[in-house]
């Protein structure tokens, strides 16, 4: 999905680049830490009955699944579950 015009992608640049690289890394981080909010958000809204295991069992799986075979994916939930009995 592209619906940022060019004049305000190159300000979204301008802006993200006038700071030090410290502060782009930390704005960094903080939007990986609201992509798992969102998710992990999304996943207790669908399953409010889940475990803590079974959320972090489900957002791996959302998370991972293209980058992550099937096989390996259930070999985590099984460490998982070992972890949050």
């Amino acid at each position: 999905m592209n619906d940022t015009s060019i004049e305000a992608r190159k300000k979204q640049f301008e802006v993200i680049f006038s700071k030090s690289k410290e502060e782009r890394l930390l704005m960094g981080l903080q939007m990986m830490e609201d992509v798992r909010q969102m998710v992990m958000n999304g996943i207790r809204k669908q399953n409010p009955h889940f475990s803590e295991a079974d959320l972090k069992i489900e957002f791996i799986k959302r998370y991972y699944k293209n980058d992550l075979s099937d096989e390996y994916l259930e070999d985590v939930a099984r460490w998982i579950r070992t972890k949050y009995p």
